[in-house]
């Protein structure tokens, strides 16, 4: 039985659910972090986080994500991730910052 009916998604929950992703993702890394850093594997400081961050910039620059025939679709892709990235990051730093 063939189901032609259209799904909608209401823009609200769509953005409240990723961001409750995002939340929950950077929480689970601060713990991650917190772990290895009471194990003595890190020194975590919100430096170490900013390295992390190049470091994740730079795999994610030097990755094929998508694989567009546009140049221009693949660039903004790239630089979308490497944005959400840069403020995940920062968030975790400042986050650290806050909470020693």
């Amino acid at each position: 039985m063939k189901d032609d009916s259209e799904v909608q998604l209401d823009p609200v929950a769509t953005v409240a659910r990723i961001t409750a992703l995002e939340i929950l993702t950077r929480q689970l890394m601060v713990v991650q972090l917190r772990i290895l850093d009471e194990l003595g594997q890190i020194d975590l400081t919100p430096a170490y986080v900013r390295e992390l961050a190049t470091i994740y910039t730079a795999k994610v620059d030097e990755s094929k994500i998508i694989e567009s025939s546009s140049s221009e679709v693949n660039y903004e892709f790239k630089l979308n991730v490497i944005h959400n990235l840069e403020r995940f990051f920062d968030e975790i730093a400042d986050h650290l910052t806050a909470n020693p």
